[in-house]
């Protein structure tokens, strides 16, 4: 059973109603700034430009899958950059969990004309095999016939010269029949599609991770621990 299931010694302050009240609207106030301020990003995350993108051929369980072949009947993709590097028997648990993340109906995406689709440089017989472990029925091909990886960044070499890919999510338009990177997130940018983290920010304790500013004696773990 995981540390997070026993319940902390620790607790906030006991208050009476008015108290707590006033302090929640306080909250309230600093979040809607957070609101009003993911508007005005998204307001320019519209006005982006974009770049054309090479029509890649990456492989799937039944065989060649070009980038254009991704979008289906749609015309706006989203990618998930599922870190499964060519050698590696098992997909990354951080982005296992993330895409257990995903919502339960992907209908949802396509209803409002958006495709979903997974990539990684693993062979596609491990993406299948790890994808019947998962139970995950997504369109999931591998990038590990093309420099697709290496030319969007989303592997890159270390100081001691090893591979190691990198997390994300690409935003693709298809126009005239080309397809064209609209925008791309890594690292944290990759929360805002993560509801369960959401859920548990909003909790008394958080995610509780080792890099959160959390009242002393909070409990706190590592983050991939």
């Amino acid at each position: 059973m995981s540390k997070k299931h026993q319940q902390p010694e620790v607790a906030p302050e006991v208050v009476d109603r008015a108290r707590f009240e006033a302090a929640l609207a306080e909250q309230v106030v600093a979040e809607k700034e957070v609101t009003r301020h993911n508007d005005r990003a998204s307001a320019m995350r519209r006005r982006l430009p974009m770049v054309e993108v090479e029509d890649y051929t990456f492989t799937g369980t039944t065989g060649p899958v070009r980038l254009t072949d991704l979008f289906g009947d749609k015309y706006l993709l989203l990618v998930q950059h599922v870190m499964f590097g060519p050698d590696w028997e098992e997909c990354c648990p951080s982005c296992t969990w993330a895409v257990d993340n995903l919502p339960a109906n992907m209908q949802r995406l396509s209803d409002e004309g958006i495709a979903f689709a997974m990539v990684s440089q693993a062979p596609a017989r491990k993406l299948q095999d790890w994808a019947g472990k998962r139970a995950w029925s997504h369109t999931w091909v591998s990038s590990g016939g093309t420099s697709y990886h290496y030319d969007w960044g989303w592997t890159r070499r270390d100081a001691q010269g090893k591979d190691g890919p990198l997390p994300g999510y690409s935003y693709y338009l298809l126009r005239d029949g080309k397809p064209y990177l609209t925008y791309m997130t890594r690292a944290r940018g990759v929360e805002a599609t993560l509801p369960v983290a959401q859920i548990m920010d909003r909790t008394v304790y958080g995610r509780q991770q080792e890099w959160e500013d959390s009242p002393a004696g909070w409990p706190q773990y590592p983050t991939y621990g």
